[in-house]
């Protein structure tokens, strides 16, 4: 074995375990900074203002989703050179789906920051209609709404495929990779019926803690069978 490589591994996967638990918890923050707007034509105003009454909080949410979405696209690769080592083809469509999942944040939290500088006094200062920029924040919502709900299904799939990949290397234990199906599962599928049912908030806790678990592992001693011993 070349030397050097082993000690290289298991700083890959460190790297991976503390992506996979940074994930985790900013997940947890933006879901209790989130706005939940469902826009009407006839109530954009309505929406205006309580954008305008939250920007800070819109704000921090945005920020949240932006170092996430990073998070997210490089914890694809980390996953990947985590677990080819050990012979998994299907380590590379896990890892695709992940990065995949972090783009659409990005692209998610991008809309973020074009609608706080719309709702924000500066834009409005500058001699801006409020009828346009209603019209430009409703679209805004609505590409955002569209963005999560891709979001949830990747994320699901994702989830869905990370755990058949740990169940059938058995390289972490197995049951953290049945947390992740069931909570992909639920989580990408309800994510399209409704965010507001037990049903939903169970398939996420799921998902978050089987992440939290996956990361812990990672950091604290790597994808690795029982009987191997640690280079």
């Amino acid at each position: 074995m070349i030397a050097g490589i082993p000690d290289r591994r298991r700083g890959i996967e460190r790297l991976a375990g503390i992506a996979g638990l940074l994930i985790s918890f900013l997940v947890v923050a933006a879901i209790f900074t989130g706005l939940d707007i469902y826009p009407e034509r006839v109530n954009i105003q309505e929406d205006l203002s309580y954008l305008g009454e939250n920007l800070d909080r819109l704000r921090i949410n945005t920020l949240v989703w932006f170092i996430n979405s990073i998070l997210i696209i490089l914890f694809g690769p980390l996953i990947l050179m985590g677990f080819i080592t050990h012979g998994r083809s299907s380590a590379y469509l896990a890892a695709f789906l992940i990065s995949a999942t972090g783009i659409i944040y990005l692209f998610f939290s991008l809309q973020g920051f074009n609608m706080i500088h719309l709702v924000s006094d500066q834009a409005v200062n500058e001699g801006v209609e409020d009828g346009i920029i209603g019209v430009l924040v409703y679209n805004i919502l609505i590409t955002k709404i569209n963005l999560q709900l891709a979001a949830y299904s990747l994320s699901g799939f994702s989830s869905l495929i990370l755990g058949l990949l740990i169940i059938r290397t058995g390289l972490i234990p197995k049951f953290i990779g049945w947390m992740a199906i069931a909570g992909g599962l639920i989580y990408g599928g309800m994510g399209w019926v409704s965010t507001d049912n037990l049903l939903f908030t169970f398939g996420r806790l799921l998902f978050v803690l089987s992440l939290i678990l996956l990361g812990a592992i990672l950091l604290l001693r790597g994808p690795r069978k029982k009987t191997e011993k640690q280079a």
